[in-house]
């Protein structure tokens, strides 16, 4: 599903209302019944409901929904945040409308001071409305709300009523994930037709509450007029699994080697391996230096082993060995647990030189990459760095790479012709093509030592039974994050450890063949 900033939304809409002739104020109309259905679906009880209404479309749609919640019995006050005389278009019709059914309007804000800015009463409770709608500000705001309107967010983020944001939160950019300043923190968020940046991507999203996507008649069609180069991963979207024939066998679904371990960190390595055998891959062999072979043996009966070198870290004396065992296999991974000696920055890199395979890598495989490297890995790399590691692996802080990390992970994808999967609460998989897919499953679970070398594990799993490599990333991306979700149906967050994950990977693997 697309991801739309507020300029390619409003191309959809112009589209929609020009081209394929859907009155705007039908749009208007479809989008106050789609958020008081969201609502009702939650509160069906509702006795009483305050809708704060600004100018322009954001502020139509708050009028369209106080005369559905007028029509339905249910007792509803508008708070006009503007003066009467800056309504205009469909939201001034609405207006009028509502105001032909004698709602109590109150009007809050009168005039401008000479400085622009907005001047009036927000001494308001809204703790007596069982819910508030916020229909403020839409998804065109490019500037840090302040004085009255800071003040009037402040006054419902203050209240125990229940915050339904229309579009997105007042005070939140359409145009980024970054939240620019006093904005409201709602409940539910009820958007249109598709995803914008604030319901993908924290810290924005952490103020929208639960997020639902409603149709109001913008056809894919409008949408497919809009240049968009970056997409929510959805479960109905990712590639299907194939079927496996009744006689197929372990050689059929690949071979993947997992490269890792040093001492103090070889649970990383043990993880990795048994999440690529539970994914599904025919054969994985565990890859570790001699030193830590004794435990390699012992920990997952259904994985090989394979020692390399003669100490207990990587180190380039091993490659030659280790590139022969490598040579009929499908896909390795490198870095999990792997350590930061620097005996084994050269055995990495010597590993992509002389290796033709897929290679995914991870952890600190990333942190001793040598950028020399770059160039031998285009069109078989897979990189899965953290925020910490991607702007060390970049030169940029992560302060930086949290403000802009869509188009720095884009940047990187295209310049160096890898996959990147940059691993946060929201993990974004680059492609060198340009195009950004953002994964949004996942739970507090996953904050939690062993994750990413779940992921890892998954990823090269995917990547051995035949998938692309981007379909592999993605597939990786969202099987993790859904897993955390199911486990945490039946298990606290915090107690949930990444072997628990791992053994309910088929839970997520069901769901994704049903729907396939």
């Amino acid at each position: 599903m697309e991801i739309l900033n507020s300029s390619q939304m409003a191309q959809a809409d112009a589209y929609t209302i020009k081209e394929v002739g859907v009155p705007s104020i039908v749009l208007m109309e479809n989008a106050a019944i789609s958020v008081l259905d969201e609502i009702l679906e939650r509160i069906p009880d509702i006795i009483n409901a305050a809708v704060v209404a600004g100018v322009g479309n954001n502020g139509g749609d708050g009028f369209a929904i106080a005369r559905q919640l007028l029509n339905l019995g249910i007792s509803c006050d508008v708070f006009l945040a503007c003066d009467e005389s800056e309504l205009k278009g469909d939201g001034l019709i609405n207006y009028n409308i509502l105001k032909s059914y004698e709602a109590d309007i109150h009007i809050l804000c009168h005039s401008e001071q000479n400085d622009g800015s907005k001047h009036g009463s927000v001494n308001i409770s809204f703790d007596e409305y069982d819910v508030t709608i916020d229909a403020l500000f839409g998804t065109g705001l490019s500037r840090p709300l302040e004085g009255f309107f800071a003040s009037l967010v402040e006054q419902i983020n203050n209240t125990s009523s229940f915050v339904v944001a229309v579009d997105i939160p007042s005070g939140l950019s359409g145009d980024t994930h970054n939240v620019i300043g006093e904005c409201i923190e709602a409940d539910l968020t009820v958007t249109f037709a598709r995803p914008k940046y604030p319901h993908a991507l924290f810290p924005a999203r952490g103020v929208c509450g639960e997020i639902v996507v409603t149709e109001i008649s913008i056809p894919d069609l409008a949408v497919d007029t809009v240049d968009c180069t970056t997409f929510l991963l959805d479960e109905d979207e990712l590639p299907s699994f194939p079927e496996r024939e009744e006689d197929s066998h372990k050689g059929d679904h690949g071979h993947a080697v997992i490269i890792g371990g040093s001492a103090g960190k070889s649970g990383a390595v043990f993880m990795a391996s048994r999440a690529c055998a539970r994914v599904g891959a025919g054969l994985t062999t565990t890859a570790v230096p001699s030193g830590l072979m004794q435990a390699a043996e012992t920990v997952n009966a259904e994985i090989m082993t394979v020692s390399v070198g003669k100490k207990s870290h990587f180190e380039e004396n091993g490659i030659d060995e280790l590139v022969k065992f490598l040579k009929d296999k499908t896909v390795c991974a490198v870095g999990p647990g792997i350590g930061t000696h620097e005996d084994t920055s050269d055995f990495i890199d010597e590993l992509i030189h002389k290796t033709k395979l897929p290679i995914i890598i991870d952890a600190d495989g990333i942190n001793l990459l040598k950028k020399s490297s770059y160039k031998k890995l285009k069109n078989r790399c897979i990189l899965t760095p953290h925020i910490g590691e991607f702007a060390k692996l970049i030169g940029k802080s992560k302060e930086e790479v949290l403000t802009n990390r869509v188009e720095l992970a884009k940047e990187f994808a295209i310049e160096n012709e890898v996959i990147l999967v940059l691993k946060s609460a929201d993990t974004i998989i680059a492609i060198p093509e340009g195009f950004v897919f953002i994964n949004i499953t996942g739970t507090p679970a996953l904050a939690k030592g062993g994750s990413g070398d779940c992921l890892t594990g998954l990823i090269t799993g995917f990547v051995a039974q035949g998938f692309e490599l981007a379909d592999a990333a993605c597939l990786g991306a969202y099987t993790l994050g859904r897993t955390a979700e199911l486990v945490s149906e039946d298990m606290n967050e915090k107690s949930i450890l990444t072997t628990d994950i791992i053994e309910n990977i088929w839970k997520t693997i069901d769901e994704l063949e049903e729907n396939s």
